[in-house]
């Protein structure tokens, strides 16, 4: 298969994988016969999927065996959807599990070029799943052997075909002359940190609007057109420069806009837009260690960003103008990331 195929397929399961976590975990919460233990199954299942990430970035970058890790990623969904019923704790589990390694390999071999367009098509479908399964859950849609079958169909088609996965990335050694950061570290903090604030951003918009359905479908999908639109655009016209345009560009519509569907759901994708283009720099500030930057971005960032489930409940009795606030931080922080990179590389994205 040629890369363009490849990349599709394996944002194809990306898709799916968030469906079927969505589904199975909105279950758990839907019907809980206790909601510690369906709290819990929710902490374990981000523990791993998320915080499980950089493990198997190392991993990865190890033995660069993507197929095989893409392969066992999808035994353990199906081996989840079949225990489910009978354990589901272990299903969360596995599920967990499963999510931490597809996203770590799918996204190192569509990350494989550094191409802000190639991350942002793996990366957009995860949204638009996790929303479809938890909206499918909460309708009480009986589609368990429906995604029994869609899991097994997709891990046979990793079976079949060969995929395009690249050549491994070239390992260079860096020897630490010291103890403190430096300045090439610290665009890694702060690209983490951007990414970060905006995934305390995404959890701010689900609190908003937990209770309207339709307003989370048209953020997903708004979330889903910006990171490809977004990764196209900012391969053209430069990573910091997009970043930049996009993040300013959704801070009025995110603060003065709650109301209004579409110029709220305008702004969210374009925030939302910038992610594939600080992926991409962010593999970058690690020295093209692409599984280590994927995990960074997609995983680490968003357990971050999820912090702010811990503030007090009254914080967000007047969320936007705490959206502001972060989103104008962000934008100080973009300014700081491109003096810095400019200062330090010079080269231009």
């Amino acid at each position: 298969m040629n890369k363009a195929g490849t990349i599709l397929l394996l944002a194809a399961g990306h898709g799916l994988n968030d469906l079927l976590a969505g589904y199975f975990l909105g279950s758990i919460v839907q019907t809980p016969q206790d909601i510690t233990k369906a709290g819990l199954s929710l902490l374990v299942y981000n523990l791993l999927a998320f915080g499980g990430q950089y493990p198997v970035a190392l991993w990865l970058e190890k033995y660069f065996e993507p197929r095989l890790f893409l392969i066992g990623a999808y035994a353990l969904n199906v081996m989840a959807a079949l225990f489910f019923t009978s354990s589901p704790s272990l299903s969360v589990v596995m599920m967990g599990v499963a999510s931490a390694v597809y996203h770590v390999a799918g996204g190192t071999v569509c990350a494989n070029e550094n191409k802000a367009f190639n991350i942002g098509l793996f990366a957009a479908p995860g949204v638009a799943g996790l929303i479809a399964g938890g909206y499918f859950a909460w309708q009480e849609f009986q589609l368990a052997l429906q995604l029994q079958a869609a899991a097994v169909l997709f891990l046979l088609l990793l079976l079949i075909i060969k995929l395009n996965t690249g050549s491994v990335t070239e390992r260079k050694t860096v020897k630490a002359d010291t103890v403190l950061p430096d300045r090439h570290d610290m665009v890694m903090i702060l690209l983490l940190t951007v990414i970060s604030l905006r995934s305390a951003i995404w959890n701010i918009f689900q609190l908003v609007h937990e209770k309207e359905y339709e307003w989370l479908i048209a953020i997903a999908v708004a979330a889903f057109a910006g990171k490809i639109i977004g990764g196209w655009l900012a391969d053209r016209l430069g990573w910091h420069l997009y970043i930049y345009i996009s993040l300013v560009t959704a801070l009025p519509l995110l603060t003065f806009f709650k109301n209004e569907m579409f110029l709220f759901c305008t702004g969210v994708g374009l925030l939302q837009s910038g992610i594939p283009a600080s992926t991409a720099l962010l593999i970058k500030s690690v020295k093209g260690k692409t599984a280590r930057g994927i995990s960074l971005s997609f995983g680490v960032a968003i357990i971050a960003g999820a912090v702010v489930f811990c503030l007090p409940p009254g914080i967000y009795s007047d969320q936007m103008p705490l959206l502001s606030w972060i989103t104008l931080f962000i934008v100080i922080l973009m300014l700081v990331i491109m003096f810095l990179v400019k200062k330090k590389t010079g080269f231009k994205v």
